[in-house]
């Protein structure tokens, strides 16, 4: 309507005003009330469809619950231990579960494996260490300016990506600034936390791996006397961690070594083990031990203590080859041809038709001979899957190794297990002229043995006599559909599990499904008084029956519970659906598996939630095709609202200036009729 001020009858007289409100609302009455009246009716009509669409939607839920098998659970009975009141389990049922009774015994609980590190008095100060170890496989590589922080957040970033080491590390801390890093194994089992050293020493250097001497027959004896050495080597240094010292096994025994070590600010102990009913015992120091340079006796000294030699734990024995580089003297990689290939900085490599001779023993002391000619295309890449080749190679066998190219342009051999191992590689080459050579010297890299905190187990348990092993304590296939979650371990007592179904929340999901029904049902009948929205709808009316025809869905193939009403479910003389809650108890106790069928996909359930979808299903249901035709409706009543309205608008706009339009003419007529009265009064003044 135009914002305008009108003044009607100023110069008429004429309340014209009154006349133009009193047209425009005869013309609305006829031409926008009636739209505006239908948008109205409609708006009703699409909110009491969409209420509908949501208890339908209720309903189709709570029919999905009684259809299920098992809809109404199951619950676990799981007593504490006989013995010592603790709680060695907790047992979780599914829908799947099968009721019964099985006798548990919990022998493991699943554990993850931890390794320590050593101590440093500074966690945030540079190490000036340089080497790298091999966590789970993946190569780690330590820095010059490396903080031990700085390996943590190492470690933690190579546990990213597509190929995580699934170990976290952490540091924990000792006094204001030490502390020492902690490997976790983030899954549980036996599988742990393998450590393979590689050049510097790393893994030893860094503290989580000792060095162990053979086992000696006396801890305070000379150590010379107490290992039965023939020859005994001259007194020598030796190093251990960042620390030196002197040693003379003729005199000294392990202990006095192992005082002397921590003295000078190293860290060492005396183990002792039993073998075969007699007691040895080991010299283990915490860091690497390496020959001091300038002393010829001292590496005769750390090999006649065996302190390099022995593997066991989750460490893993590996052998390395010296440095592989390409023609142009670029450290090797994956891709670098054979052909040029140099060793350890040699001037000459291979050429095509070069024969390489892969010989060595895996772990468990199986031979290995493989051949390889060299071709022009043939890479780094293809002689490590030569050494890799699980039908001849070092990857098959009781003690499978596998072969990698490290960053450092070595290939390195490491044991698949933990523990003793044979492994050994050589690579020897037969020129094309006929002539022999190397691809250099093969060095065995024992690891020693790994610091560990806590061992990675697997969880065992017993049920009705058979025993599974896994590697988490949460079990899903011991009890078929039930997990248990194993809380303590109690080898030799047994505690008797029950599963049973649910009844009283078989009883609750039947309840709600009758309660979602019957909301239904008080809609349809608040929609049959004359003045609601959707009176005399028949489209409400056919889905409701669809629902009341649901309800008298049979199933045939049940002995006993074929209908609803027989067990405990019915319709009242009012079209109210009760329970009978006893009633339908007594048949859940009764014939289980023929509710689950009364109430299952070929039964009412199932014709329920066909009748729910039929009604709801997005643009075609009957609700929903309903709801998207009054709202298509809704937009074109809109439009015929506001096209009425301009037109009401217009026609005030012509009335109005029809009007101000003969107030004008007549303003005119009364200012000539003055000037006219003012003429004729002028010239009877004259005449007078």
């Amino acid at each position: 309507m135009p914002s305008t001020i009108n003044f009607s009858g100023l110069s008429s007289s004429i309340q014209w005003g009154d006349i133009v409100d009193a047209t425009i609302d005869a013309e609305k009455a006829r031409n926008l009330t009636p739209v505006t009246a239908e948008i109205e009716k409609r708006a009703a009509q699409r909110a009491a469809w969409s209420k509908l669409n949501g208890l339908v939607e209720t309903m189709n839920d709570n029919a999905r619950l009684v259809r299920r098998t098992g809809f109404g659970g199951f619950t676990a009975n799981v007593p504490t231990s006989p013995l010592t009141s603790r709680t060695l389990l907790t047992a979780t049922p599914s829908l799947n579960a099968v009721p019964g009774r099985y006798r548990v015994e919990v022998l493991q609980l699943a554990d993850t494996a931890k390794v320590a590190g050593g101590a440093v008095a500074d966690t945030a100060a540079t190490l000036n260490l340089t080497g790298d170890f091999t966590l789970n496989g993946t190569s780690i590589t330590v820095a010059a300016t490396d903080t031990l922080e700085g390996i943590r957040d190492k470690l933690n970033a190579a546990n990213t990506g597509g190929t995580p080491t699934g170990v976290t590390a952490a540091i924990v801390k000792e006094g204001t600034t030490g502390g020492r890093l902690v490997l976790t194994r983030d899954a549980s089992g036996s599988s742990g936390i393998n450590l393979t050293d590689g050049t510097g020493g790393m893994a030893r250097e860094l503290g989580f791996l000792d060095s162990r001497s053979k086992p000696v027959s006396s801890s305070v004896a000379a150590a010379a006397a107490a290992m039965g050495l023939v020859v005994t080597p001259p007194p020598a240094t030796i190093r251990v961690g960042n620390v030196t010292i002197t040693a003379d096994l003729s005199v000294d025994s392990i202990a006095v070594i192992a005082a002397r070590i921590n003295a000078a600010g190293g860290s060492a102990a005396v183990e002792s083990e039993d073998y075969g009913g007699q007691t040895r015992y080991r010299l283990v120091t915490d860091g690497n031990v390496s020959a001091v340079v300038g002393d010829p006796n001292s590496q005769a000294v750390i090999d006649a203590l065996g302190l390099t030699a022995g593997a066991s734990g989750s460490v893993h024995q590996s052998v390395q080859t010296g440095v592989y580089t390409d023609a142009s003297d670029a450290v090797a990689t994956s891709s670098t041809l054979l052909a040029g290939l140099k060793v350890d900085g040699a001037a000459t490599g291979l050429a095509v038709g070069d024969a390489i001779n892969i010989r060595g023993m895996r772990g468990d002391g199986t031979a290995v001979t493989i051949g390889l000619v060299v071709g022009a295309t043939d890479t780094m890449q293809t002689l490590i899957d030569k050494i890799n080749d699980a039908t001849s190679g070092f990857d098959s066998g009781a003690r499978p190794a596998t072969a990698a190219l490290g960053p450092d342009g070595r290939i390195r051999l490491t044991d698949a297990t933990g523990g003793a191992s044979r492994l050994s590689l050589s690579l020897g080459v037969t020129h094309v002229d006929g002539t022999a050579g190397t691809l250099g010297a093969t060095s065995v890299a024992i690891a020693g043995r790994s610091r560990e905190l806590q061992q990675g187990k697997d969880a065992i348990i017993r049920v009705d006599g058979q025993e599974y092993t896994r590697s988490t304590n949460s079990i899903t296939d011991a009890i078929s559909g039930t997990t248990l979650a194993l809380q303590t371990a109690e080898a030799g007592t047994t505690i008797d599990v029950s599963i049973d179904r649910d009844v009283a929340g078989g009883l609750a999901t039947v309840q709600k499904f009758v309660d979602s029904y019957n909301a239904i049902r008080a809609f349809f009948d608040e929609q049959r008084k004359t003045d609601a929205p959707l009176y005399a709808d028949t489209l409400l009316r056919g889905v409701v029956e669809s629902f009341t025809s649901a309800l008298r869905t049979e199933v045939t193939a049940n002995g006993t519970y074929g209908r609803l009403a027989i067990a405990g479910v019915a319709l009242d003389r009012f079209g109210v659906l009760k329970l009978d809650s006893d009633k339908l108890k007594t048949a859940m106790a009764d014939k289980p598996t023929e509710i689950e069928a009364l109430f299952g996909f070929t039964g009412v359930g199932g014709a329920f939630v066909t009748a729910a979808d039929n009604a709801t299903q997005y643009g075609i249901g009957t609700i929903s095709a309903q709801m998207k035709y009054l709202d298509e409706a809704a937009i074109r009543l809109k439009s015929r609202e506001t096209e009425a309205q301009k037109r009401l608008d217009y026609r005030r706009e012509q009335l109005v200036q029809q009007f101000t339009n003969m107030e004008v003419a007549i303003s005119r007529l009364n200012a000539q009729r003055s000037s006219l009265s003012a003429v004729t009064s002028a010239l009877q003044n004259t005449n007078n």
